[in-house]
């Protein structure tokens, strides 16, 4: 089962983002397809939430009774392609969310071998970047799951700096963004792996694994050190520790980004199902022609978006920001 469909998944966002609300967690109908979402105050359907990267239809014996009659969800998987063929403007409608099917290889070795096969190049100067950042800043140790305080706090100061940069909202300015990953902790849902150099923190990954799937929301590195690709040296290791684990897939989630491509073998077409209202299909439209020929326009919308959110959850702790 998909992640976002279980409870601890479901719950946690229920008693960060629906504070003294009734939820409930119920299998929905929309189209031909049924997905377990949330239920707030016995009506208003959830299909949208900050770190909610794409729904995975529930196969016929996931489906519990009763089953909730709905109208529309954006973000849904709706098959698998290779990686190689994905070509964004055949799919204008669709995004892709890259991953490495790790089946398709014995061994990390192999995997290793296929990166080289298609950026020989590229791989080398990283292998010289980490031999050149350990002569200069000591061993590289990497960790699974690490519960240090600076691994968090770190994270979301670089990837909050990182979003501002390119001109997007800070989700970190949002407290709720850190009470959320408290209660996935608080379930042993989270996963927070680091790279060091020394003692020096230089990159980490705030996720999760489910069913054998490897995933996640915040991947972010000390920028100071960029000239060493200190986000390629964790992410290496992160998908040689997915092989050792027995691991069948490391996902990357929503988008597809070029890094992410760089170790992609497939990737999940995720679109939307349904019937959007008048209103909503208009916004949908607007902000695609906005996202895709005025970028500038969209990332300042989006900051004007988070600003009055913000300034409403002053006043209204109980309101919630949904992604749109």
């Amino acid at each position: 089962m998909n992640f976002y469909a279980t409870p601890a998944f479901l719950d946690a966002a229920a008693a960060v983002y629906f504070k003294d609300r009734s939820a409930a967690i119920e299998d929905v109908r929309i189209g031909e397809d049924v997905l377990r979402l949330l239920v707030v105050d016995g009506k208003t359907i959830v299909t949208r939430l900050l770190f909610l990267d794409y729904h995975q239809p529930l196969a016929p014996h996931e489906i519990r009774k009763p089953v909730r009659a709905g109208r529309y969800a954006q973000s849904v998987s709706r098959g698998v392609m290779e990686a190689e063929d994905w070509k964004p403007e055949l799919f204008a409608d669709q995004e892709l969310a890259p991953y490495v099917d790790l089946t398709r290889f014995d061994s990390f070795a192999a995997y290793y071998e296929h990166l080289l096969s298609l950026h020989h190049g590229l791989v080398r100067d990283r292998e010289r970047r980490a031999r050149a950042l350990i002569a200069k800043h000591g061993a590289l140790s990497f960790t699974y799951d690490d519960t240090r305080p600076d691994v968090i706090t770190k994270a979301a100061q670089w990837k909050g700096d990182q979003l501002r940069e390119f001109g997007f909202p800070d989700i970190f300015e949002n407290p709720q963004t850190l009470e959320f990953f408290a209660e996935l902790r608080k379930r042993e849902r989270l996963v927070c792996s680091s790279l060091r150099a020394g003692e020096r923190l230089v990159s980490a990954w705030i996720g999760f694994v489910q069913e054998a799937s490897w995933s996640g929301w915040v991947f972010a590195y000390d920028p100071s050190l960029r000239k060493y690709s200190v986000g390629h040296q964790l992410l290496i290791r992160m998908i040689e520790e997915s092989f050792r684990r027995q691991h069948r897939e490391f996902d990357f989630s929503a988008v597809a980004q070029d890094y992410k491509m760089f170790y992609a073998t497939h990737g999940r077409l995720i679109g939307a199902i349904g019937k959007p209202t008048l209103k909503r299909a208009t916004e949908l439209y607007a902000r695609k022609i906005l996202r895709q020929h005025r970028p500038e326009l969209f990332a300042a919308m989006l900051r004007a978006k988070s600003a009055v959110q913000a300034a409403l959850r002053r006043r209204h702790p109980a309101l919630v920001e949904v992604r749109g």
